[in-house]
């Protein structure tokens, strides 16, 4: 007989197990030959047992007397609990949980904090995208596809809250959708098994899943896709999954990136062209050499920074470019969010 138990009530369980050895077997009954049947994990009394410190201070570790553990973390969901996030549009039976709300509701630019540091941020694998965000045959992939082995662990990009931990018979597999703070959800999908259940408040860099090929799926990768108000956007305009590394700490989230076939690998090649020709034109005026390529973030010392309007050039897109934010540039200008840019107008950014 396996048992489970706490020295401080060892003496009493042992005197019941004693007895009911001792008592005699009624009439009739028959001794069951070969050793007892192991119950399984699941069916085991799952008690508190003690906990356990770690590294982060918001979080504790429980163990329990069917040898199992979780995570404790009670300052975590009072922090994030007060965010209003996870107080409106919380559906943790369907995958979409905005239906009232419209692509034509949200604004042109949205200006998302991703995170304050990059020790906020974890990978959630690494490896090489396989099959892009964009157009796959005759329908859309909304996500991307990243072939891994089966039972490789998927991690927790940033701090959030599980609103969706289940198998879903659409296709997705076994799905785990995490709410974050600012709004954005992320979408892991076809995994093999779960590590995390709903309403879970969960930190960067936790296991929430294993890689695995449940649903409809060719074999073992990860589904991942990034979604606003259950809108899509190409995840790659936020990870480089093959480094496990993050774009932008501040992101500008245009509303015609929600559209599949606004892909981050062209508008990140275009970044770089501006990039290229911001620092080509400080230097021109600055009276040196134009420099080459490679040399794409502009030196500006600790003078005045100005960046000329081109065509396309919204604030949302200028700010986070220079390390910045659009209020602070709205301040700088005497300008306000809604002020229409002229092309070859000079704003001050810093």
């Amino acid at each position: 007989m396996r048992m489970f138990h706490t020295p401080s009530t060892l003496s009493g369980i042992g005197l019941l197990v004693i007895l009911f050895a001792a008592a005699p077997r009624p009439a009739g009954a028959q001794r069951r030959s070969g050793p007892p049947a192991e119950k399984r994990l699941e069916e085991l009394v799952r008690r508190p047992m003690d906990t356990l410190a770690t590294k982060d201070p918001e979080t504790r570790i429980i163990l329990y007397s069917n040898g199992t553990w979780a995570y404790y973390r009670p300052s975590l969901g009072q922090r994030l609990g007060e965010e209003a996030v996870y107080g409106s549009h919380w559906d943790t039976t369907a995958v979409f949980s905005y239906r009232d709300i419209e692509l034509t509701d949200l604004p042109q630019v949205l200006e998302l904090k991703i995170v304050d540091s990059l020790s906020q941020f974890c990978s959630p694998v690494r490896g090489k995208v396989l099959s892009k965000y964009g157009p796959r045959r005759r329908r859309s992939h909304n996500g991307v596809d990243i072939p891994l082995r089966t039972g490789e662990p998927v991690q927790a990009a940033f701090d959030g809250k599980v609103r969706y931990a289940q198998y879903n018979t659409g296709g997705f597999g076994y799905l785990v959708i995490v709410r974050h703070p600012n709004g954005l959800e992320t979408w892991h999908a076809h995994l093999s098994k779960l590590n995390v259940r709903i309403g879970d408040y969960i930190k960067a860099g936790q296991v929430i899943g294993y890689v695995g090929a449940t649903g409809r799926a060719y074999g073992p990768h990860l589904h991942f896709e990034t979604r606003y108000c259950d809108q899509s956007f190409d995840p790659e305009f936020l990870f480089d999954f093959e480094n496990g590394t993050l774009h932008y700490q501040t992101f500008a989230l245009e509303r015609s990136f929600f559209n599949i076939h606004s892909r981050a690998s062209d508008q990140l090649d275009e970044d770089e062209r501006d990039d290229e020709e911001i620092a080509r034109t400080l230097l021109a005026e600055s009276g040196d050499s134009v420099p080459s390529r490679t040399a794409q973030t502009p030196q500006t010392g600790n003078g005045p920074v100005y960046h000329t309007v081109k065509s396309g050039d919204i604030l949302g897109r200028i700010a986070p470019r220079y390390g910045t934010t659009v209020a602070r540039i709205c301040q700088l200008n005497g300008i306000d969010r809604n002020s229409t840019l002229r092309i070859g107008q000079r704003l001050r950014v810093k």
